[in-house]
C-alpha cells in the first residue's frame, strides 16, 4: 500500500480529486447562500404584504419568531431581529427592482405570479451575494444609485478585493448603474 502513494500518477490524481472536492465544497455552499436568500427575500415580501393587508401590526413579527424558532430549534436566522432585516431586505430592493435597474424585463410580466418573476430575475444580482454582505449593504448605503454601485462593485470584484466597507468611495463614474 504505501508503494502506492510513491507513484506520482497516484499523487497527481489524488491531488485533482481533493480539488475537486474542495470545488464541490465551495459550490455547495454558494447554491446554499443562493436557496437562503431568496427564502429571505420571500419571507421578507409575505411580512410586508401581511402587515399591508391582515393589519397585524409589528407585534406579529415577535410571534412569528418564536414561532419559528420553536418548529426549528435546530436552525438559526429567525429571531425577530433577522426577521425585521428580511422585511428590511425586500423593502430595500423592491424600489430597484420596481425602476428595471436590476432586472433584464419588467416585473409586471402575464402568467407569472409576482413574487416568482422577481424572484427569477433577482438570483444573479442579488442571491450570489452573502446575507451578511447585504444586511452591511442596506445599513450604508441609502440611495439607489449607490445601492446599484455597491451591488455591481460586490459582484464584479468579490468582497476580497472591495470590501463593504468602503462604500463611501467618491468616484463612482467609472462603473455603469443600468
Amino acid at each position: 500500500m504505501n508503494d502506492i502513494i510513491k507513484l506520482s500518477e497516484y499523487r497527481d490524481w489524488l491531488r485533482d480529486l481533493k480539488q475537486q472536492i474542495k470545488t464541490g465544497q465551495i459550490k455547495a455552499a454558494l447554491s446554499v447562500n443562493s436557496q437562503m436568500i431568496m427564502l429571505y427575500w420571500d419571507m421578507g415580501r409575505q411580512i410586508v404584504e401581511k402587515q399591508e393587508k391582515a393589519k397585524w401590526g409589528s407585534g406579529f413579527i415577535n410571534q412569528l419568531s418564536k414561532d419559528l424558532r420553536e418548529e426549528f430549534p435546530e436552525m438559526t436566522g429567525f429571531s425577530y431581529n433577522n426577521l425585521l432585516r428580511m422585511k428590511n431586505f425586500y423593502q430595500f430592493y423592491t424600489p430597484v427592482i420596481q425602476q428595471n435597474k436590476f432586472v433584464a424585463q419588467p416585473v409586471q410580466q402575464i402568467g407569472n405570479p409576482k413574487g416568482e418573476q422577481i424572484l427569477a430575475q433577482l438570483v444573479p444580482n442579488l442571491a450570489s451575494v452573502p446575507w451578511g454582505h447585504h444586511v452591511k449593504i442596506m445599513q450604508k448605503v441609502k440611495d439607489i444609485c449607490g445601492r446599484i454601485f455597491t451591488q455591481r462593485c460586490e459582484q464584479s470584484y468579490r468582497s476580497e478585493q472591495f470590501p463593504l466597507y468602503r462604500t463611501d468611495r467618491r468616484d463612482k463614474s467609472r462603473f455603469a448603474f443600468g
